[in-house]
Order: structure tokens, then sequence, then C-alpha cells
């Protein structure tokens, strides 16, 4: 499974806040999303989601308030394909978009007007490995992106190329732009554990893009962003966040030094003309709290911003529309479910809020202009209206770090017949689908049989794999593949259940000796619940689907199956991830795989041509009915955990030509 890794220790300040069980977080009526009013001078608000580390799940959601409509899949309905892995800032720029996407290592950018994507830029070094870029910031015709490997890239607005790069310290997370400087904050958190964190916000002259100076700070300075009065605001984490040594720092931009540190400590701020709100967490108490600051007259306006008693599971971003005043923070709940975004006036009180916006929403961008992209549309618009699978028939997950949770389509309580309503929810909507560890499988169904084009593509299947570029120890494309086989059948007997025989689609590994057939495991419900999940398997191994710290649900054996040993036969593949530089990277198999390659490539299609029997001989069929992917791999990467195939859609590609 991809998962968001804790090792980041400059996210370390948000992860360290205490999440509530899942009985508190909707005890509270919830307001629905319908019936939101119009912002005051606001068109459009966009909102950027960086999903899971290392799930390749980031989104992009737009909200018009001239037509009270929201779309949570914005982006990818509209391109037809994923922003990629962990989207971490955006910018509206122009009439562009820009989104910095960390894992992906590259600027998206996006044509403000119709919402399609202009351009991909790559930020790499030049032995092809993730600069990491992380934060954007701009000036006149120039674009700035701090990455996490010491480097700012300067990248030309008008031909969307990176024209410069200058060295500014370790780890630099955050950037803005003030009185014709560029401040960059140089973090250290991927070095706190040798040498310590970096205490430094590097000062750039934007004439030239030569470096001034390096201004000392407290320890690991993260969010950065121009303050009242030519200052510039920040905040120093320290080395950890539980030792309470993290301050809101001013800089005064015209002598590039430390003028003020507050007494208020700081998790998050916004900054709106001379006020500053900020929240964070007394770990005495442990309680929220949501305070006002004039940063002019120093002065504590409110300790408690947020006046009418609306909780906030676990607040994540923090945003003020300029355009009206009004404060926006965002609830990540347990970081692996959808969020929320919750709009206050400047007096406290909630105007409204949107539920589900997606997965860990951490940007917001404001637009007092509405776009020209047609609002509402979906693949299955761009495409044809039933090209897509929207049935799932089987579901039935291996054990694994997010079962249990609405990635395998569970709620509590949910019954076999409840989560596959809620698989074939999510299936249609093109969410994620986790197969957990190997075996794990999911079977769709189609509006109408998948027909065979002889020599042609016919079946595209959509999950979360990207390529990430980090090693290239194999000589293969380097990415978070986690690659699933695919199967196919025909519904000879007409009673359009899945009981036909099954056609492996061969994909590039076939009958050759990175793959074991007629494998098979068994996984045992642990006792206690919350222990590993043990395996046996028929090659005299035996191992667990190890527990981690992130996904503290209280097990990763499905709760919904009622046998206490679970068994799953096939074909495994050889392990493909690899530990290089600290990071684990998995390398992509050639061709013929589910969860392989991203989903803009064409190594996600398939045809039918591919289809064999269980002896190998190549089998001809003029149509098939049903999909299914199985998780093909049985490897334990770390911090990243099991590997596990994801699944986000199934497409007819044949639909338009054939209905």
């Amino acid at each position: 499974m991809k998962i968001q890794l804790i090792k980041y220790f400059i996210l370390s300040f948000i992860l360290a806040i205490p999440l509530v069980g899942c009985d508190d977080m909707y005890d509270q009526p919830l307001p629905p999303s319908e019936g939101i009013y119009g912002e005051e001078g606001t068109a459009e608000l966009y909102v950027l989601s960086e999903g899971l580390f290392n799930q390749n799940n980031s989104t992009l959601a737009r909200h018009s308030f001239a037509n009270n409509q929201t779309i949570s899949n914005y982006f990818s309905s509209i391109n037809n394909r994923g922003l990629g892995d962990t989207a971490n800032d955006m910018a509206l720029y122009g009439n562009k978009l820009y989104i910095v996407v960390n894992v992906s290592s590259q600027v998206e950018v996006v044509d403000w007007y119709t919402g399609k994507t202009v351009k991909q830029i790559p930020l790499l070094q030049e032995n092809g490995s993730s600069r990491q870029p992380r934060n954007i910031s701009f000036n006149g015709d120039k674009a700035y992106v701090c990455c996490f490997d010491g480097t700012v890239a300067r990248i030309d607005t008008t031909s969307l190329t990176i024209d410069a790069t200058q060295q500014a310290g370790r780890n630099p997370d955050g950037i803005c732009v003030q009185n014709n400087k560029l401040y960059v904050s140089n973090s250290g958190g991927l070095d706190a554990e040798g040498i310590g964190p970096d205490n430094t916000v590097s000062v750039f002259n934007l004439n030239n893009f030569q470096k001034i100076k390096d201004i000392t700070v407290s320890p690991n300075p993260g969010k950065i962003m121009p303050g009242y009065d030519n200052t510039v605001l920040l905040i120093s984490r320290g080395n950890r966040v539980e030792e309470g040594n993290y301050n809101l720092i001013e800089i005064d931009a015209t002598t590039d030094a430390v003028s003020y540190i507050f007494e208020e400590k700081a998790l998050n701020f916004a900054v709106n003309d001379e006020l500053i709100y900020l929240y964070d967490y007394q770990y005495s108490s442990k309680q929220t709290t949501y305070k006002v600051i004039n940063q002019r007259t120093r002065q504590l306006i409110s300790d408690q911003f947020i006046a009418d008693g609306t909780r906030i599971s676990t607040p994540y971003g923090l945003f003020v529309n300029p355009f009206n005043g009004n404060v926006y923070l965002t609830d990540a709940y347990t970081y692996n479910v959808k969020g929320d975004l919750l709009c206050f006036n400047p007096q406290g009180q909630l105007q409204y809020r949107m539920n589900n916006i997606g997965m860990n929403p951490n940007t917001l961008v404001f637009s007092d202009r509405a776009s020209q992209s047609q609002t509402g549309t979906t693949p299955d618009d761009i495409n044809a209206p039933n090209a897509f699978a929207n049935k799932v028939l089987e579901y039935r997950p291996a054990p694994g770090q997010y079962m249990n949770t609405t990635t395998t389509a569970y709620r509590d309580g949910y019954s076999y017949e409840d989560v596959l309503n809620y698989a074939t929810e999510r299936i249609k909507n093109k969410n994620i689908i986790s197969l957990g560890s190997f075996g794990g499988s999911i079977t769709l169904g189609f509006h109408s049989p998948i027909k065979n084009q002889p020599g042609e593509y016919d079946l595209k299947v959509y999950g979360n794999a990207s390529y990430n570029m980090y090693g290239t120890a194999t000589g293969a494309l380097g990415g978070s593949s986690e690659p699933g086989i695919v199967l196919v059948s025909k519904d000879t007997n007409g009673n359009g259940i899945p009981d036909d025989e099954w056609y492996e689609l061969a994909g590039s590994e076939y009958g050759t000796i990175n793959e074991t057939r007629n494998y098979e495991i068994t996984y045992r419900r642990p006792t206690p619940l919350d222990n590993d999940i043990p395996w046996i398997d028929n090659q005299g191994t035996e191992g667990v689907v190890r527990r981690n710290s992130f996904n503290t649900q209280s097990t990763y054996y499905p709760l919904w199956m009622e046998e206490d040993e679970i068994t799953f036969k096939g074909t495994r593949l050889k392990d493909n991830v690899v530990l290089e530089k600290n990071m684990w990277v998995g390398y992509c198999y050639g061709w013929g795989y589910a969860d392989n390659h991203p989903n803009n490539t064409e190594l996600t299609k398939f045809k039918i041509d591919w289809a064999v029997d269980k002896l190998g001989n190549s089998v001809k069929l003029d149509q098939i009915d049903f999909v299914r992917i199985y998780t093909a791999t049985n490897q334990d990467a770390g911090n990243m955990g099991e590997i596990s195939t994801e699944v986000m859609t199934v497409e007819n590609l044949n639909y338009n030509q054939i209905n």
C-alpha cells in the first residue's frame, strides 16, 4: 500500500496532533454541502488535496459560487488522469494554475479558463532523481519553486521552462516574495535524526537571482509568507513539537533580520492585512486553540477565534479569502479519509462546510473571476456515458494497513453486501479501492460487453502508480508500481454472474523467471485483533502483514469476513520494490499489469488478444463481460508497509466504436 511516510520530519508538527476516535469524529451535526451561499466578491474556490504519500491520489476540487456546484474530481474529470503523488502547493497566477506535486517531482500547469493541463514541468536533478519540490511563489514573469534537494528552481512563466537554479539551505520547505526579495525557509527536516534541522532563511535578490544572506532563526523553519508592513512571517517548528520549542517569527524585510518572536505558539497561520490567524495544540489540556493576533500592535485579539463551538477533529489547512476576509479551515480527520472544508466569517461563526472535499486538503485558491470550463463534466461525459465499470460483483481484499477503512469500502458494522454497494459507489466515482496484500481481488462488471478489436487495445485499468525517478538500479522506470494481474471472463452461460472460466491477460513477465505460478497463501485472523496478521504460503515461508503507527484501526483483517483463515491462489510476481537513498522505489514491469504504470501512459491499456487459459494456451475471445484484478506481489516494504494493488476503474476503450 502506498502510504504517507511519517519519516518526513518536516510534517511531524502536524502529525503529532492526537486524533480523536471515530465515535467522536461525527458526533456533532454536519451541515451539508448543499445550500452554500455566494461568497462576496468570489466566483470560484479551488481545493488541492495531497492524498497519501506514495498513493498517487492527489486531487483538485472546484466550487462555483455562481451555480453552487462542487466538483471534487475537477482535474481528473477534465484531463482524464490524476494529478500525481502528494500535491503540496498551488497558486493562481495570471490565467494559469500552478500545482506543485512533490513525490511526482513536477509542476503541473493548468489553463485556468478550461481546466485542461498545459504542461508538466519536471523538477529533476542531472542524474534523473527527484528534486522533491515543495512550494511556489511568483514575481514578474517568473515562478520560484523550493525543493527538498536544497535548491530553488526559477521557471519562466512565458516559456514554462526552468531557466535557472540556485542553492538555498538544507531541505527548503517554504518560499515567499517580499520587498523584491525571495525568502526561503530551510528546514533540514530530512536530516533531523542525523545532523539535526537547519535554522536559516535564505534571502535572494530577485533582480539577479543571487543569494544575499542567510538569516538565523529557530530550528526547523517551515511555512513562510509576507506579513504586514514589509515583513515576513514564518513558523520555526523546533526539534520536537511536544517540547514546545517552536515559534511564530517576524522578519523585517528591509534589514533582513529577526524583528520579533511572538509569545503565542503556532502550528499553522494565515494573514489578512495586519491580522494573523493561527492554531496551536495544547499538550497539557489536549485542546486545539484558534487565536487572532494584531501584528501591528503585537496584541492578542482573541484566544478562541471559533465562537460558535464548532468542533474540528484535525485542523490541517488555514486560509483567508482575500476578497472578503472569511477564514477557512480544513479538517483531515485521520489523514486517510476524505476531509472537510469549513468557512467561518471574521467573527468566528461557521458559514458552511463542504464535506468529503478530498484527502488531506492542504491548499485553497480563491478567484474573483469565473472560468469557462464545463462544470460537472466527468470522464463518462468526455468519453462515453457508459464506458466505465459500473458494478463491483465480488470484492475479496487480502489483509492490509488500509483494511476496514473507506479505501477498502468499509464503514463500522458493514456486511459484505454493504461493502459491495459501497465499493460500487467508489468505482463509479473513480475513487481508489485497495486490494490489500497478495491475492486480494476485485471483480467488475460493465454496462455492455467489451468487444475484442483484434490487434487493438480493448480496456484500460486505472490505478495510482507514478514515476518518481528516485533510482535506476534495475534499469527500469522507478516509481510507485504495485502490480496486479488482470483476468477476463465471458458470460458464456448468460446468467450475469462471473461464474464462467477465467483467462489471464499475459503480461510482460508471463512465463519468465519473474513469476511463481500456483502460488498459495493463507492469512489468519490475529489474537488479539490489533496484532500483526500472520501468513503462511505453499513455498514453506511464514511472515506477517505488519501494523504501523500511521493506520491504527482495530485490525488489518477484514472485519466483515466470518472466516478465521482466508486463502488466496494465483501467480506471484517477483518483488519489484527496492530501498534506494532512504526511499522505497517500485520498479515497473514492462506491460500488462494493473497499477504498474501511470494512468496517462499507454502501458495501462490491455488487449483481449493476450488472454491465455490455465495451461498457457492462447484463447480467442470475441468479447468479455467481467474483469478481475488481484495483487500479484507478496512484499513488505518497510515504512511503506505491504505492497498492494489499487484500482480506480476499468474503461471499455471500444465503447464508442461498438455501441
